[in-house]
């Protein structure tokens, strides 16, 4: 038999005081998590965080809105409302954007045709310099995105020879809060030197801008569409409420030459100053020869309206000046005062103006002798009389579905000839009528 080993009693002390010894660590570590400083403590120890019901990078449901608020903040109520009239015109029709020419101008500040660029598209007032986007030309456009989401940008552009294919260059532009935006471009009117882009996932509309004079409106293209705002111009009525224009056929150049003036005061519903048509040129006998034609707008500079200021687009910028008015039955007397010459082509700074009605509403009216004036409405012409054309009469008279029209031309005055480039007819009736140049036909405008 092996001997028996006489180390049980020591073992089980030794058992025994290694549990007491693992029991107090195990004391000692529950006192340093759950003491609360009352007992010992861990330096090492970092009590844990409450889970936080929201995370900090989680946005309210809230923020987009007022994101979108503070980014529409300039737009006052009227504005609001009618842009959200033209963004629902837009999708009504499909369009992805909208656009409208506004105008030529060497700046956006558009002098003299504040109010009716206020009236017309009101979402522009206060617009942000950040969504005026100023590139070579002066060609102004207001763009108009028909909802959020589409990322609109502007780019620079250029043509191959036959201005069949264009090619970007350069981004000038771009967002997608779907707010509107002002672009100047187009050096000619020949061809667009920006592309403006619309782009959402992998659909993608683009238009390179472009004015229809004859239309008035813009070149459409698919997803791209004339805006409702500037689909007209607001004309409710004549300074004085004296429905016409007034004429003048007194005037002399300072080589003694005769000159006329003819001058249309538009005016607002409320009866204030809106637009004024303007132009003139030599009179050879009964033929005019008109030299200019600017568009503007005037305001009233005395409470009693016998002093006016006015703003005349020229294709050299902007006239500006005071003139004063006397009116005695259906003659007016007009004298310059202050600023820019209102009678520039003549020497003479005191002009007389009689009426020249134009007819009241369903009347049949003969607009013999009155047939330069209803052509100088259509605005197509005083939008190509603006670029520096100039308007003549010509020799002989065309019969017209049965009425003897009065016949024009407009083109360019070269040094040694006037080269013409349309034809027009106007009936005693008001109607008026442009040639095709292709068909030689007689087509309504």
């Amino acid at each position: 038999m092996g001997k028996k080993r006489k180390t049980g009693k020591k073992e089980g002390v030794f058992l025994t005081i290694l549990v007491l010894f693992c029991t107090f660590l195990t004391g000692c570590a529950f006192l340093d998590i759950r003491d609360g400083g009352q007992g010992m403590t861990n330096p090492d120890y970092v009590e844990p965080e409450e889970e936080s019901t929201t995370s900090s990078h989680t946005e309210s449901p809230d923020s987009g809105e007022s994101q979108k608020e503070a980014a529409t903040s300039w737009l006052t109520e009227a504005g609001k409302a009618s842009l959200m009239e033209e963004q629902e015109w837009l999708r009504d029709y499909g369009a992805v954007f909208g656009a409208s020419f506004l105008g030529y101008t060497p700046d956006y500040s558009f002098p003299g045709k504040e109010y009716q660029r206020a009236e017309t598209y009101p979402y522009l007032e206060g617009i942000p310099e950040d969504h005026i986007i100023e590139y070579t030309g002066d060609e102004w456009y207001v763009i108009v995105p028909a909802q959020e989401g589409w990322k609109m940008s502007i780019e620079s552009c250029s043509w191959n020879d036959d201005f069949t294919e264009s090619s970007t260059e350069d981004l000038l532009w771009e967002s997608n809060d779907g707010l509107p935006l002002i672009l100047r471009c187009n050096l000619s009117d020949l061809y667009s030197n920006v592309r403006v882009t619309a782009r959402k996932g992998s659909q993608e509309v683009s238009w390179h801008p472009y004015y229809l004079t004859y239309a008035g409106e813009i070149e459409p293209t698919d997803g791209v569409m004339q805006l409702l705002s500037g689909s007209y111009i607001p004309e409710e009525g004549y300074l004085y409420g004296m429905e016409g224009s007034w004429y003048c056929d007194s005037a002399k150049t300072d080589a003694g030459e005769p000159y006329f003036y003819s001058i249309t005061f538009m005016t607002g519903e409320d009866g204030y100053p809106l637009d004024m048509w303007y132009y003139g040129g030599l009179l050879d006998g009964e033929m005019e020869d008109i030299r200019f034609f600017w568009d503007g707008s005037y305001a009233y500079g005395d409470p009693l309206g016998e002093s006016l200021e006015f703003w005349l687009n020229t294709p050299d910028g902007t006239r500006n000046g005071t003139i004063w008015l006397e009116l005695e039955g259906d003659c007016l007397t007009i004298y310059e005062m202050e600023g820019e010459a209102f009678f520039p082509f003549t020497s003479g700074s005191v002009e007389k103006f009689y009426l020249h009605p134009v007819a009241a509403a369903g009347e049949n009216y003969d607009y013999s002798g009155n047939e330069m004036d209803v052509l100088l409405a259509q605005s197509e012409v005083q939008d190509r009389l603006s670029l520096g054309m100039a308007l003549r009469d010509v020799d002989g008279m065309e019969t017209i579905r049965g009425e003897a029209c009065i016949l024009f031309a407009l083109g360019t005055e070269h040094p040694d000839q006037f080269v013409a480039e349309y034809y027009y007819a106007v009936s005693p009736s008001g109607l008026v009528y442009r040639m095709d140049y292709l068909t030689g036909e007689w087509e309504p405008i």
